[in-house]
């Protein structure tokens, strides 16, 4: 017993001192943000008052509303979880969570002095140019704070958090499963299989004792959760290893094995007062769906605007080209399979009737595609008459990339959830599309790829992964690839 006192001891101190450690970190990222928006704020303020105006205002005021920005952007980082150095929100989302931020930070800050009566004085010119600078520098602080952070973490400045998995009976193979969870293979430290363990998982003494041997080795171990792996037909056991585990500090997590694929889309929701597993994709809330609807309606009305010259100009180059108009409409799959009508700019001497089932791919080299087609489609401006189509609310800026009904019936019995692209609205351009996903798909390995990058859009849905996307269209090589 003194011996399990002595380990418990020294694995107490040696987990304490790493908490200590990885908050001390944390404290020092978040100042040094919250110093370098300020700093930034104040500098972006000064230049701008002195090349426009030839002097820098001394009110104090100034001062005490960069410093403002910076707390209003330090506290926001902080009531998003952005600080903690061993979660999801630093090491994946970070970058644009911090940008979010910054914009939050300006835009509080602007209503505050608004209703305060205190932006006096206060230019638009100064504002902009503070945020601008304040965006920069957040980009570049932060990058190199991860970079920092990363090694630091690396060196062992600072032990990750670990956690012990309890298989329950039921549960075979057992390896699969750990398999499934390679991601977090380094922070599994210890893995019970009570299916093996047990010499009659169907007594509930002999579960009891194990699990009651297994809560005391996990007062020892430096851990933060257990990951109780369990199937639909052991719902018994699950409770008990709730109730026995329960008793130590840490966070139990339930992972039904038979949904492994669809948890990634999963989030805690309510039904009345019971708390619930709730699957979802895509934009969800009213929140999700406001946004991301604004942001088509938004960018659609300017691009229609901005390019209703090169509209009129490509029209005009199809109808010289070849015989034939210059817009024609495809029937295609849209949200929950209802059928909408595509336009397009026409790039081809004749096009199918895929209604009838005499839907033909294009592909590299097709003698249908006219001359001014080949460019329009190698540069995506045939893809531009859909922006119509997201003002009528059939399709969206960014999703899934609609297929024609045959090219969806040639592949529906053959490629597993391939309907669950139409979870959301079809988009002009995709993750699939960025990604070098386009063009023909001869294979059904080829479509299998990209119905997996949809679906990953899909789980991962964010507004600023739409922003990415629609960035990345533009810039990417990718973009261009396979466009025949």
């Amino acid at each position: 017993m003194a011996a399990d006192i002595s380990v418990h001891s020294v694995e107490h101190f040696a987990a304490r001192r790493h908490a200590n450690t990885q908050a001390f970190w944390a404290v020092a990222v978040v100042l040094t943000e919250t110093v370098v928006i300020a700093a930034v704020t104040y500098a972006a303020f000064v230049a701008y008052n002195y090349v426009t105006y030839g002097a820098i205002p001394d009110h104090l005021i100034y001062v005490w509303a960069s410093v403002a920005m910076g707390v209003l952007y330090g506290g926001l980082g902080i009531a998003d979880n952005q600080y903690d150095l061993l979660g999801e929100k630093w090491n994946e989302h970070n970058r644009s969570r911090g940008v979010a931020t910054v914009v939050l930070a300006f835009v509080l800050f602007l209503a505050i002095g608004f209703v305060g009566d205190e932006l006096t004085g206060y230019s638009r010119g100064t504002f902009l140019v503070q945020l601008v600078c304040a965006l920069a520098a957040q980009i570049v602080t932060r990058t190199i704070l991860w970079q920092v952070v990363d090694h630091a973490r690396i060196r062992g400045q600072w032990r990750q958090a670990g956690m012990v998995m309890l298989i329950m009976p039921g549960v075979y193979p057992a390896i699969d499963v750990r398999e499934r969870l390679s991601t977090r293979n380094e922070r599994i430290l210890r893995s019970y299989d009570l299916g093996r363990a047990v010499r009659r998982p169907s007594h509930a003494s002999d579960v009891d004792d194990q699990l009651a041997k297994i809560r005391d080795e996990c007062r020892i171990l430096s851990i933060d959760a257990v990951l109780i792996v369990f199937d639909a037909d052991n719902m018994a056991f699950v409770t008990r290893a709730v109730s026995a585990l329960s008793e130590i500090p840490v966070r139990i997590q339930l992972l039904p094995v038979g949904m492994m694929d669809f948890m990634r889309c999963s989030r805690i929701g309510s039904c009345g007062r019971v708390r619930v597993l709730e699957l979802f994709c895509g934009p969800s809330s009213l929140r999700d769906r406001v946004l991301k609807r604004g942001l088509d309606l938004v960018t659609a009305s300017t691009l229609i605007v901005l390019l209703s010259p090169l509209l009129l100009i490509v029209a005009c180059l199809i109808k010289l080209d070849s015989r034939g108009p210059a817009l024609f409409r495809q029937t295609r799959h849209g949200f929950n399979n209802e059928r909408i009508r595509v336009l397009k700019f026409r790039s081809m001497s004749t096009f199918d009737d895929d209604t009838r089932g005499e839907f033909r791919q294009a592909v590299q080299g097709d003698s249908r595609i006219t001359r001014v087609g080949r460019i329009i489609r190698r540069t995506n401006i045939d893809e531009l008459p859909q922006l119509i189509n997201v003002l009528k609310g059939e399709m969206s800026m960014v999703g899934p990339r609609p297929h024609a009904l045959a090219h969806n019936d040639m592949f529906a019995n053959r490629v597993s959830r391939l309907w669950r692209r139409h979870n959301v609205k079809p988009g002009i351009t995709g993750w699939a599309q960025v990604n070098g996903l386009r063009g023909e798909t001869d294979t059904i390995e080829k479509m299998r790829k990209r119905v997996e990058y949809d679906l990953h859009y899909i789980d991962n849905w964010s507004f600023f992964f739409d922003l990415k996307i629609m960035i990345m269209t533009v810039i990417s090589k990718k973009s261009y690839e396979n466009a025949w």
